[in-house]
């Protein structure tokens, strides 16, 4: 029987990075994936999600063309191919989950096809073979379900089987106002798909700031899509969603159904330590702030410990496994950890919200600039958006920065880093931010928080 230092369960971003990182730290590392790696992420959500964005953009822009000084471009033609932007987004898929192969391969990381148990003391067994393992990380993410009744309809998705569709519908539901159905929701009306929205709680992405969530509820207004709030769907039958609404049951028509609820931890395989003691917590694998599980050497990452589903997350959670393992581990911040939305435009945010911060206790500052007054913004015809600044009056330390912009998810990073590095608003307006850029928004929403702002009163 085959022995491995680490042995991982999933190649998802949690996964596959954790394995990378145990190869370079010398550590023999087996990597059990019965699909292709990557996960979820690469596969079915993150990247194929967001080339057909881009595709989605750049329809977009085409009916702005005039905005822009561009004259002959006839619409009454223009039209969007489906099938191409399928093909142009896995065609992205391929390079990437190539790319992790050819890496995985050159770092000497075995990788295993094939489904994974856990069958005894340190074991794992795998395709008829069994193999023994020192410590083991649990990357086996998680997996929707449909709440209906009539849950086997064709006519219903989730977020995984949703580029199956052969072509656009005239209207779609989206049930969950979370980030993936905010994602597809502006996804299908940008393309022109009437999008209907139900959402148990008052408000979509309830966990943002308050003036993101604002923000972004009017912006799907704007494009014609319908929100409905404290709303439970409870079925979708003959192209009619079958929902109550505080307490009255209603009803409203939609093409297909895509469900964005409902995610439950993928906990296939591990029978043998749920009998052994592997503590859950609301279903999903318990992890203390170093990816331990209540078992000795044996951690979970990603999903799988629903801590946040997040593929960042998962990869930093990957990491710090292997630091663990190593004797260098260090805790996860988590209130450091980004959240990105592709909207359009964009949200991201890092730390507390301004509601979170006074809940906390801290006497509070906010320095806001808005992105009509960035020159870049004005000059790309992409300026609506602002960039919110929540600092501790007293030191100036930030404590959160949520951002609605273009390539907002770009923008956070300078934050995440100045805020690890426990930084204030003087550090952040003391560097010198190159110009004309989306960065400089940074820059002024810090300077607005210090009371001197150079390009708004």
């Amino acid at each position: 029987m085959k022995k491995y230092d680490i042995v991982i369960l999933g190649a998802g971003p949690g996964g596959y990075v954790a394995a990378l990182k145990g190869a370079q730290s010398k550590k023999s590392v087996a990597l059990i994936e019965k699909d292709n790696v990557g996960g979820m992420c690469l596969n079915w959500g993150c990247i194929p999600s967001k080339a057909l964005q881009k595709s989605a953009k750049i329809y977009d822009s085409i009916l702005r063309a005039k905005e822009f000084g561009i004259d002959g471009i006839s619409l009454d033609n223009l039209q969007v191919n489906w099938d191409a932007m399928k093909s142009r987004a896995f065609k992205v898929v391929d390079k990437l989950t190539g790319g992790v192969k050819t890496l995985l391969n050159k770092n000497g990381v075995t990788v295993i096809n094939g489904f994974g148990e856990v069958v005894g003391e340190r074991v794992v067994e795998v395709n008829g073979e069994k193999i023994e393992f020192e410590n083991l990380i649990i990357a086996t993410g998680s997996k929707y379900s449909i709440p209906f009744e009539n849950k086997d309809d064709e006519k219903i998705f989730t977020p995984k089987n949703i580029y199956s569709i052969d072509k656009l519908p005239e209207s779609i539901a989206i049930v969950g106002g979370g980030i993936i159905g905010v994602e597809f929701a502006f996804l299908f009306s940008m393309l022109g798909v009437k999008v209907s929205v139900f959402e148990r709680k008052s408000h979509l992405v309830s966990f943002m700031d308050d003036e993101l969530i604002g923000f972004i509820e009017r912006s799907l207004k704007k494009r014609k899509v319908k929100l409905f709030f404290e709303s439970e769907v409870k079925d979708f039958k003959n192209g009619i969603v079958y929902y109550n609404n505080k307490g009255e049951d209603k009803s409203e028509n939609a093409d297909i159904l895509l469900s964005a609820i409902t995610r439950e931890a993928s906990l296939g395989g591990l029978d043998y330590l749920l009998k052994r003691g592997l503590e859950l917590k609301g279903g999903y694998i318990r992890t203390d702030l170093r990816t331990r599980t209540s078992l000795p050497n044996i951690y979970a990452v990603g999903d799988v410990n629903g801590l946040w589903m997040l593929a960042h997350v998962s990869s930093a959670e990957g990491t710090t496994a292997i630091e663990t393992i190593n004797g260098k581990g260090t805790d996860l911040i988590y209130d450091m950890m980004p959240t990105c939305i592709y909207s359009y435009p964009e949200m991201s945010a890092v730390g507390l919200t301004e509601k979170g911060a006074l809940a906390r206790g801290f006497l509070v500052d906010v320095g806001k600039f808005p992105l009509a007054a960035n020159g870049k913004a004005l000059a790309e015809g992409e300026s609506d958006g602002f960039v919110k600044i929540v600092s501790d009056k007293k030191y100036g330390e930030i404590l959160g920065v949520h951002i609605v912009a273009e390539n907002a998810t770009d923008l956070i990073s300078e934050s995440v880093l100045a805020m690890q590095l426990e930084g204030t608003l003087l550090d952040v307006a003391s560097a010198v931010h190159p110009h004309p850029t989306l960065s400089e928004t940074v820059l002024e929403a810090s300077l607005k928080g210090l009371g001197t702002p150079l390009h708004t009163l």
